[in-house]
C-alpha cells in the first residue's frame, strides 16, 4: 500500500510539474504570437506607406530612371538656351546662317570649334584658319548666300555699317573669337567716333537731351586707345550702343551723366558684369518705361540687372509750401507788432463800440482791400484755384540707376 501510495504521489508530482510548464510555455506563446500580430501589422502599414509614396513620386525603376535621364538631357538643352540670352545678341543672325546652310546651329558650332582647336596653333593667322574651314565645309556653296542672311540679321541690331569689310570679323565674333580690329589704333578710334556720332543722332531724333559731356559716354576721344585693349573697348562699344538706345527710346527728357565702371568688366564664375551708372531726367512714366524696355532686353538676348535706382522731385513743391508757410508766419508776427504800435500811440476815447478809433489812412487801406478782392463773399469751394493739386501735379523728377550688364561665356576662343 505505502509503495503505491509513493508511486502516486510522484506520479502527481510530475503531472503538476508538467501542467506548470505547459501553462508557463502556452503563456509564452501566446505573448509571442501577440508580438507577431503587432509586427505583421506594422509591416503591412509600411508597405501600404511605401505603395503610397510610389505612386505619388516616380520610383526609381528601370522605367522611370530612362524618364529621368530624358529629363536632364533636355534641362541641359534648355540651360545652354538660356546661358545665351546673356550677352549674345548676334546668336539670332547665327541661327539664320545656320538654317540657310541647311545645319544645326549646335552642330555647326561644334565643328568650327574642333577646327579652330586643331588648326590654330599651325602658324596660321585668325583670317586663314576661317577661309580653310570655310573651305572644308560641306555645302560651301551655300555659304554667301548664308552670309547675306546673317547680315540682314546682324544689321537690326548693330549700328555699324556691316558690310564685306566687316562681316566676317562680326561673324567670328560671334562664334566665340573676340574682334580686335586688326589691332589698329585707328580703326578703333573710327570705330567709337561712329557709333558716338549715330548715337547723338538717335537723340536728336527722340528729342532727348545730351547733358555736359554726356555724348562722350564716359570714352577719351583726345588720344588713340592702347592697340592691346581694342577687344575690350569693342565689347563695352557694343553694350553702350544698345543700353543708350534704349534710354532715348524711353522718350526721358535728358540723359544727365553716363558712367562705365570698366571696360573688361567683374567676373564670377562663368558671367561678367559690366556696370554703368546712369542719371536721367524726365516724368515718372518715362523712367518706368526705362525700366521696362531694359527689363525686356532679354528679347533681344541681352540681360539687364538693375542694382539700385533712387528718385527724387526736380521741385518739393512741399517744402516750398513749409517755406512760404514760415515766411506768412513772420509776417504776420511783424504786422502784430506794427499794428499794436500803432495801436499803443493812438489818442482819444473808444468810440460807441468800445474799440478805439482807427487813423484815418487805415479805413482808406481797409476799403482798398475789399475793393481788390472781387471774389469777397463767393463761397470759399467756389472761387478761383480750389481743389487745384499743390503737391504732386509736377511729376518731373531725377533718377539715378547702378545696372549691370550680364554676359555669359564658358570659355572664349584665342
Amino acid at each position: 500500500m505505502n509503495r503505491f501510495v509513493k508511486k502516486n504521489i510522484w506520479l502527481f508530482s510530475f503531472l503538476g510539474v508538467a501542467l506548470v510548464a505547459a501553462l508557463i510555455l502556452a503563456y509564452m506563446v501566446t505573448i509571442a504570437h501577440t508580438g507577431m500580430k503587432k509586427y505583421i501589422k506594422e509591416t503591412e502599414d509600411l508597405r501600404n506607406e511605401i505603395k503610397t509614396l510610389i505612386g505619388k513620386k516616380p520610383a526609381p525603376v528601370a522605367g522611370n530612371l530612362d524618364r529621368i535621364r530624358n529629363d536632364i538631357r533636355r534641362y541641359k538643352v534648355k540651360v545652354k538656351d538660356i546661358r545665351n540670352s546673356f550677352g549674345h545678341p548676334y546668336r539670332i543672325a547665327l541661327t539664320k546662317f545656320a538654317d540657310t546652310m541647311g545645319i544645326k546651329l549646335d552642330e555647326f558650332e561644334n565643328r568650327f570649334n574642333a577646327f579652330w582647336e586643331i588648326n590654330k596653333k599651325s602658324g596660321t593667322t585668325r583670317d586663314q584658319v576661317y577661309r580653310m574651314f570655310k573651305a572644308s565645309f560641306k555645302g560651301y556653296d551655300k555659304w554667301d548666300q548664308a552670309m547675306r542672311e546673317f547680315t540682314i540679321e546682324a544689321r537690326k541690331i548693330s549700328l555699324e555699317n556691316i558690310d564685306e569689310n566687316n562681316v566676317d570679323e562680326i561673324f567670328l565674333g560671334t562664334l566665340g573669337l573676340s574682334r580686335n580690329l586688326s589691332f589698329s589704333t585707328v580703326k578703333c578710334d573710327s570705330f567709337m567716333r561712329s557709333i558716338r556720332f549715330k548715337l547723338i543722332d538717335i537723340f536728336g531724333e527722340k528729342q532727348v537731351g545730351l547733358g555736359s559731356n554726356v555724348s562722350y559716354f564716359s570714352f577719351d576721344f583726345q588720344t588713340l586707345a592702347d592697340k592691346n585693349s581694342i577687344p575690350d573697348i569693342v565689347k563695352t562699344w557694343d553694350i553702350i550702343a544698345d543700353l543708350a538706345r534704349r534710354i532715348a527710346n524711353s522718350r526721358i527728357y535728358q540723359l544727365d551723366s553716363f558712367e562705365k565702371s570698366s571696360i573688361v568688366g567683374r567676373k564670377d564664375g562663368n558671367y561678367t558684369y559690366y556696370r554703368f551708372k546712369i542719371s536721367v531726367s524726365g516724368n515718372l512714366d518715362s523712367v518706368r518705361r526705362l525700366i521696362k524696355l531694359l527689363y525686356d532686353a532679354y528679347e533681344d538676348n541681352r540681360v539687364y540687372i538693375i542694382r539700385g535706382i533712387s528718385i527724387s522731385k526736380k521741385e518739393d513743391l512741399a517744402q516750398k509750401i513749409i517755406d512760404d508757410s514760415d515766411l506768412l508766419k513772420n509776417e504776420a508776427v511783424r504786422f502784430d507788432a506794427i499794428t499794436n504800435s500803432a495801436q499803443g500811440i493812438q489818442s482819444g476815447a473808444p468810440d460807441a463800440s468800445g474799440l478805439h478809433p482807427q487813423p484815418e489812412n487805415a479805413k482808406k487801406t481797409s476799403a482798398a482791400k475789399r475793393e481788390e478782392d472781387p471774389e469777397k463773399g463767393i463761397p470759399f469751394n467756389e472761387r478761383t484755384g480750389y481743389g487745384v493739386p499743390l503737391i504732386g501735379k509736377d511729376k518731373l523728377c531725377n533718377a539715378t540707376l547702378d545696372i549691370d550688364y550680364v554676359v555669359y561665356s564658358a570659355e572664349e576662343l584665342n
